[in-house]
């Protein structure tokens, strides 16, 4: 009996250790959905791919962080989507992005002389 009973905390134990671990990827780099927890993907965009920046570990279904990743959907009036912020830790060198009010799509930031980097 204590050995079933044991059995089951630690299997219960287990279960809520995985929860928390989804919380803890949750906005981590990636690369592919490997990097992320099996209920995560890795959302990373075409501009990423192409820039070799890092996605960001989000749950299934949801693609990438509106306004906080570069190709992503954004709203130029909208503070948490207006493409100021990047969706990844401040540790990970991510370029300067501005939302691009006619496509309503987060693209890089041009210099002055319209030049992007």
């Amino acid at each position: 009996m204590r050995r079933t009973r044991f059995i089951r905390a630690v299997l219960v134990l287990a279960a809520l250790a995985g929860c928390s671990l989804a919380d803890e990827l949750d906005g981590e780099p990636c690369a592919v959905a490997k990097d992320c927890w099996h209920t995560q993907e890795c959302g990373r965009t075409a501009e990423e791919e192409q820039m070799e920046l890092p996605g960001v570990c989000v749950s299934q279904g949801t693609g990438c962080v509106p306004g906080r990743q570069l190709g992503c959907t954004c709203d130029p009036l909208d503070y948490d989507k207006d493409c100021l912020m990047a969706a990844l830790p401040v540790v990970i060198d991510y370029p300067a992005m501005t939302c691009d009010e006619v496509r309503r799509v987060c693209v890089l930031e041009s210099d002055e002389s319209g030049v992007q980097p």
